[in-house]
């Protein structure tokens, strides 16, 4: 009894510490300087970029982003048709951290002092095709996602690097097929319900400008810049269940409303912090040194973040897409909102449905 307590007791504490602690090593190449000055420098670091090290509601923010990110190039409102579709289109989606429309304007305060409930996601460049499986089943549809995109902005006061890169499949049946009203001046193209899966990862870094500060001890002095690259990679694999109607009116324009759920049975954020600023000897305080240490450069390593922030299981959601159609060719706005609390997507859309 005493032995299986003792177990239990080390399975909690072991799981209770803080594996991934915020740790900062920093090598001037120098023995006297590693001596002397790097642990002075290692703890100034790691006192200015403490409050980034554990931040798990951002990258829970990130995650489900990322869930709401993932139907770009959707089919939603133009199932009905003949042969094949072919889609290609963007979303962006915000995790906002409350109904505050204008919470932006406060977000980098909130983001300065710490944690908080918020993230993007983005798919910008992504392509889908549908086929129709009639000679399977009537009102039977199947379609292919595909998506990749690699961004970077490097400027003095914004940097910012992104790549995403998406794929899935899914399957459509239309319940009810389409029905004209008055010589096809308005057109129900019937209701459907869609299903399938769809894997989505973006990796973006933010550069964090932090004002340098001056470390001095036993005789050498530092400048050192605290700035950091705050990189979050986010994996979801997402099972949307989607129930979809539309109609078209006077020939050309489409609207549609439909509800959902997006599930997400595995997916992960990961959030790390990078050294993006530098660390230079100075000359004014080194009396002790010699002349050729001064200039000399330090190399910073950081180990910390959040590993493996799961997002949400379950996104029930409101789905909107307002269009124009012309023939077999179609531009589109889908639009999402997620019910919980305060998850946003939009779209564009461009495509031929035949």
């Amino acid at each position: 009894m005493k032995n299986r307590l003792l177990i239990i007791m080390l399975f909690v504490l072991f799981f209770s510490v803080d594996l991934y602690a915020l740790t900062v090593s920093v090598d001037f190449g120098n023995t006297t300087l590693n001596t002397v000055l790097a642990p002075k420098v290692a703890t100034e670091i790691s006192n200015q970029i403490a409050k980034y090290d554990n931040m798990p509601e951002l990258a829970k923010g990130f995650g489900n982003a990322n869930t709401y990110a993932s139907h770009a190039a959707t089919l939603r409102g133009y199932q009905g048709y003949d042969l094949f579709a072919i889609s290609g289109g963007a979303m962006l989606s915000v995790q906002a951290p409350d109904k505050n429309p204008k919470f932006y304007n406060d977000l980098k305060d909130k983001l300065d002092n710490g944690d908080v409930y918020a993230g993007l996601g983005g798919n910008p460049a992504v392509g889908q095709l549908g086929i129709n499986l009639g000679f399977i089943t009537d009102g039977l549809y199947i379609s292919f996602k595909f998506g990749k995109f690699s961004y970077g902005i490097d400027q003095s006061d914004i940097k910012i690097d992104y790549k995403s890169r998406l794929y899935g499949v899914l399957v459509n049946y239309q319940f009810f097929g389409e029905e004209a009203i008055f010589k096809r001046i308005f057109l129900w193209r019937g209701l459907s319900v869609e299903s399938g899966y769809i894997y989505s990862n973006n990796v973006v870094s933010f550069y964090k400008d932090i004002d340098a500060v001056t470390v001095s001890n036993g005789g050498y002095t530092a400048t050192v810049d605290p700035s950091i690259d705050l990189v979050l990679d986010t994996r979801s694999g997402v099972v949307p269940i989607e129930v979809y109607t539309s109609i078209r009116f006077l020939y050309v324009a489409n609207i549609g409303v439909g509800g959902g759920i997006d599930f997400v049975p595995h997916g992960s954020t990961s959030f790390k912090l990078k050294s993006a600023g530098t660390i230079s000897v100075t000359g004014d305080s080194v009396t002790p040194a010699p002349a050729t240490l001064v200039g000399t450069k330090g190399s910073v390593t950081i180990d910390a973040g959040t590993r493996d922030k799961e997002p949400d299981f379950c996104r029930p959601k409101l789905m909107i897409n307002m269009g124009l159609s012309a023939g077999p060719v179609f531009i589109d706005i889908p639009l999402a909102y997620y019910f919980t609390d305060n998850g946003y997507a939009v779209g564009v859309s461009a495509g031929f449905a035949w």
